[in-house]
């Protein structure tokens, strides 16, 4: 039941805003109108009994009655109006009660308080409000510093007057502590937060280029470009990809080439391949960069072998006529990256025209090769020759 009355109440016109942090210092102005109403309720109560005479005492419970507009004013999408309310109703009441009990309880000591809470009422957008009277609360301060008598017109009794003053500044204090501790605690979520989005970035980058490419591009923003002397290029394309379009819906089409291209993404790290770029339905990967590597041909190969056992799989799951051309080529290329909007790390060079030439005029469900390729690796794998192949 308090549960339920206290968040009526703390989040009190927070559905009439739309923005998440002004909802959070809607709360917080209504949290704090809550607290000091309840304090200033416990006080008067606690006062009442040890000074039963003291009229004074009672003059708190005033304050909490009067703050409590502040909510009210929340409630009804008076932002703006409801933080001045509570800013203005606070420097006159403590000003007014200073003047009151005198300079020796040190009660207008929470006026620094008032000015420390200025910066957690106010957006970014009303920073003018924020400085000016937090200014307002801190020359008040000083004012009545300078300007009160020891004793006011409602002093308590000399030997009561040290205890009250020290109470003042423990009430102080507690404030100010609690007002840090917030502050620490938004500065370790703010890091937190940082440390979370700067992972996901992190890993975002390294989805989009190689881990020694992300490195160079933090040591220098320019362009990147490499020759490698020798590296194994491979083209893959899905074939009869476009009459499956029109036998399967759009969300099925796609869910079955994310599939097969998530088992190729897992198959090029587990060869420790580089994967450059997914067109449509054709994948390409290359072995030997950016990361030179004296088995780059050899792993691209059995990179190869293990797609082609990839779409047997999904062929005789789905009951489609799912079937893949491969073609690789050896030989040297320029790896970098270009471009400043959604840049990638790309190849370039003869051997990258002539891997891609190689897949499109392969044979479906066979691997097709360069000379030179075949050269590097027909000590470790059976080939076929196919003979002349005219490569447009």
């Amino acid at each position: 039941m308090l549960q339920l009355l206290w968040n009526g109440l703390a989040y009190s016109g927070v559905s009439r805003v739309s923005d998440e942090s002004e909802q959070k210092i809607v709360v917080l102005v209504n949290t704090l109108t809550i607290i000091l109403s309840g304090f200033t309720l416990v006080f008067t109560v606690v006062s009442s009994i040890i000074f039963p005479t003291q009229v004074l005492w009672k003059l708190p419970l005033l304050y909490g009655v009067l703050i409590f507009g502040s909510l009210v004013l929340n409630g009804k999408g008076k932002r703006l109006l409801s933080r001045l309310y509570f800013t203005v109703v606070s420097l006159v009441f403590i000003g007014v009660m200073s003047y009151l009990v005198g300079g020796k309880v040190l009660f207008h000591f929470f006026l620094v308080t008032v000015a420390l809470v200025q910066f957690f009422i106010y957006p970014t957008s009303q920073r003018s409000y924020m400085f000016t009277l937090a200014i307002l609360a801190i020359a008040e301060l000083a004012a009545l510093h300078v300007w009160l008598p020891e004793n006011g017109r409602l002093s308590a009794p000399p030997d009561v007057q040290k205890w009250i003053a020290a109470a003042n500044i423990i009430g102080t204090g507690s404030l100010v502590l609690a007002l840090s501790a917030h502050i620490s605690s938004i500065y370790r979520t703010a890091e937190s937060y940082l440390h979370i989005e700067r992972e996901k970035s992190e890993r975002l980058l390294l989805n989009i280029l190689p881990a020694t490419i992300v490195e160079k591009l933090r040591e220098s923003p320019d362009t990147i470009a490499e020759r490698f002397e020798e590296c194994t290029i491979l083209f893959s394309d899905i074939v009869g990809f476009t009459e499956m379009s029109h036998k399967l819906n759009a969300v099925d089409l796609v869910r079955l080439l994310n599939e097969i291209f998530s088992e190729f993404d897992d198959l090029a790290e587990k060869h420790n391949l580089e994967k450059i770029k997914t067109i449509g339905d054709a994948y390409m990967v290359v072995g030997g960069l950016p990361e030179p590597s004296q088995e780059h041909a050899e792993r691209v190969a059995r990179f190869a072998l293990d797609m082609l056992e990839v779409i047997r799989r999904h062929r005789e799951l789905s009951d489609l006529p799912l079937e893949i051309r491969i073609g690789i080529a050896s030989g040297d290329a320029v790896a970098g990256v270009i471009g400043k909007k959604k840049f990638v790390y790309d190849l370039w060079g003869s051997s990258v025209n002539t891997a891609s030439r190689m897949e499109s005029s392969g044979i479906p469900g066979q691997v097709q090769v360069t000379e030179f390729t075949y050269e590097l690796l027909k000590d470790k794998f059976h080939f076929e020759r196919r003979g002349t192949v005219d490569l447009k």
